[in-house]
């Protein structure tokens, strides 16, 4: 591919266009044709490269494009294996109803994922979900644009029928809050007509408040007996302050950050290890003061 770049680069500059670089183009490739895709431009462009530009005469070099391209074939870089990813990255807080908000619009994530930060990727096409560990989860055409307030569902992203495995699942969560976190689970369920779904919306005041607030107030609504999703919403909004958007980000990375570091732990060298660094140091100092025009 590297030789149609050339070739197409000597047409631009040819015949001393430097005002217009892309006139030889417009008169010889564009002039008097029509393209129905840019699929089809580029297999045309790519004949008339191999058919015309490539092989005529340049005016300015006298030699052809092609010839001068296998001189310099061997110092040329190659393109990199996989084109640049320009694609936005950014931040959004799983809602209650298992969705992240983007434009005005709603794309769903695995319910489980609900109250966590997770990492979202948007392509000109696309939405994606990364989990904490950066795998994807979901993904989602985008919405057309100028569209409000639409939602992209998918069915394996809300709770099945299987109301054991929802618990266990919900337990898992709850028990990340400690003892009391499942307690009030337990009872949540227990004394509530839809109490597995309160549980998730609890885990959404996760997208709202710190951790440490959310469980005060878990053990504060066990302590009064008052187990519902109501309760421990009134007691955060009395008790405790909103993060912001910037303290999410550092929260989620701290987590992160101790995950990995429990995962991978690092043993101390012993010095003499760095004793050969410290040699090579030395020895090419003195090199140098030998030869001070080094």
């Amino acid at each position: 591919m590297l030789h149609h770049c050339y070739g197409l680069q000597c047409a631009f500059f040819d015949k001393g266009k430097v005002e217009r670089p892309f006139a030889y183009v417009e008169a010889n490739l564009l002039n008097g044709r029509t393209f129905t895709s840019l699929e089809h431009l580029n297999q045309i462009a790519m004949r008339w490269l191999a058919e015309t530009a490539d092989v005529r005469i340049h005016r300015e070099t006298g030699r052809r494009p092609i010839d001068l391209y296998e001189e310099e074939k061997p110092h040329l870089l190659a393109l990199p294996a996989r084109p640049y990813d320009t694609a936005q990255v950014l931040y959004r807080t799983v809602n209650p109803e298992g969705h992240i908000a983007y434009l005005q619009n709603f794309y769903s994530a695995p319910w489980q994922r609900i109250g966590e930060l997770l990492p979202v990727r948007i392509t000109e096409k696309e939405l994606i979900v990364y989990g904490p560990d950066v795998k994807e989860i979901a993904r989602h055409e985008l919405c057309p644009s100028g569209t409000t307030g639409e939602k992209r569902s998918r069915p394996d992203h809300v709770p099945g029928r299987d109301h054991r495995h929802k618990y266990e699942l919900l337990k898992q969560r709850f028990a990340e809050f400690g003892p009391e976190g499942v307690l009030f689970l337990d009872e949540l369920i227990r004394v509530r007509r839809c109490g597995k779904d309160e549980a998730a919306r609890v885990l959404g005041l996760l997208a709202i408040y710190h951790r440490e607030d959310l469980v005060r107030a878990l053990e504060r609504a066990a302590r009064y007996r008052a187990f519902s999703w109501s309760a421990v919403e009134r007691i955060l909004a009395a008790q405790a302050r909103p993060r912001s958007g910037w303290e999410s980000l550092a929260v989620e990375a701290r987590d992160q950050l101790s995950e990995m570091l429990r995962q991978s732990s690092l043993d101390a060298r012993s010095t003499a290890e760095y004793q050969p660094l410290l040699e090579e140091t030395a020895n090419r100092d003195e090199e140098d003061d030998d030869n001070p025009s080094a």
